[in-house]
C-alpha cells in the first residue's frame, strides 16, 4: 500500500503543472488605456444640448466600472475624451490652477466639467420638467423611457429607490394610478413592472368592451302626425240665383 500511494504522488507530480502564483501587479498607466480605447467612447468637444455633459459622463462612468479602473486612471481616460473647445478650456484652467491638476480625482474633474458645460441654471430646468413629468397620452412604456432619461440629469431629486418609485407613480395617468393602489411599489423596478401589468389589464379589458355587440335601443320616438284637414271652398254659386242675390246686395246698400 505503502509503495502504491508512493507511485500515485509521483504520477501526478509528473502530471499537474506547477501551482503559479496569481499575479496582484497593478496594470500600468498605458494598459489602462489601451483597454479604455477598446471601448471607443465618445468624445466630448463642448458644443451643442448642455445635457450631452451628463450622456458621456454617464457612459464613463459605466465603463470604469466594467473596467474595475483606479481614480487616477479614470481622471487620465476622461481627459483623453475632450476635443477641440472643451479640450482647450481644460489645458487653461490647468495652466491658472497647477496645484488642483496634481490632486485632481474623478469626482473633481466630474464637477468641473458639469459646472462649466451643464450649468446650475440648466440643471434647475431639467429638474423642473421632471417633477412635472406627467404620463399624459403615452403609453407606460414611452413614460418610462422620458422619466429615465430626465432622472439620469437630476439625480438629486430622487435619491433612494422608494422616492424614485413614488414620484413614477404619481405622473401616471389617474385610471391606472389607481389600480395601482395596494400593491407592493417600494422600488422602482417593481413599480415599472406593476405599471405595465395593469395597463396591459386596462387594455385588454377596453378590446373585450368594444368586441361585445350593443344591446339594441328602444325607439320612443312619436307616432307620425295625421295630415291636417283642409277646410271646404264655398262654391260660387252659378247662373241666376248668383245675379239675384248680387241685386239684392245692392238694394239693401243705402
Amino acid at each position: 500500500n505503502v509503495i502504491t500511494y508512493s507511485i500515485m504522488l509521483n504520477f501526478l507530480n509528473v502530471q499537474m503543472p506547477p501551482r503559479r502564483e496569481p499575479n496582484h501587479q497593478a496594470p500600468t498607466q498605458a494598459t489602462v488605456v489601451a483597454q479604455f480605447h477598446d471601448y471607443h467612447a465618445e468624445k466630448f468637444s463642448g458644443q451643442g444640448d448642455p445635457r450631452i455633459v451628463d450622456e458621456r459622463i454617464q457612459g464613463l462612468e459605466f465603463n470604469f466600472e466594467v473596467m474595475d479602473c483606479l481614480d487616477r486612471y479614470r481622471v487620465v481616460c476622461a481627459q483623453l475624451q475632450l476635443t477641440g473647445d472643451a479640450r482647450l478650456w481644460l489645458n487653461a484652467y490647468w495652466s491658472m490652477h497647477p496645484g488642483e491638476k496634481a490632486g485632481c480625482t474623478w469626482d473633481m474633474l466630474k464637477e468641473l466639467v458639469r459646472e462649466k458645460y451643464y450649468p446650475s441654471y440648466y440643471r434647475a430646468e431639467i429638474e423642473r420638467q421632471f417633477l412635472a413629468l406627467q404620463q399624459g397620452t403615452r403609453t407606460v412604456d414611452e413614460y418610462e423611457r422620458e422619466f429615465t432619461r430626465l432622472a439620469a440629469f437630476v439625480p438629486d431629486s430622487v435619491c433612494t429607490e422608494a422616492q424614485r418609485a413614488q414620484r413614477f407613480i404619481d405622473g401616471l395617468y389617474p385610471a391606472v394610478r389607481h389600480n395601482i393602489v395596494g400593491h407592493e411599489t417600494q422600488t422602482y423596478a417593481r413599480a415599472v413592472s406593476i405599471t405595465q401589468e395593469v395597463d396591459a389589464s386596462i387594455r385588454r379589458e377596453a378590446v373585450r368592451d368594444r368586441a361585445q355587440p350593443s344591446a339594441p335601443v328602444q325607439s320612443f320616438a312619436a307616432p307620425p302626425a295625421l295630415p291636417a284637414v283642409q277646410p271646404a271652398k264655398e262654391k260660387k254659386r252659378k247662373g241666376k240665383g248668383a245675379q239675384t242675390d248680387r241685386r239684392t246686395r245692392q238694394r239693401q246698400q243705402p
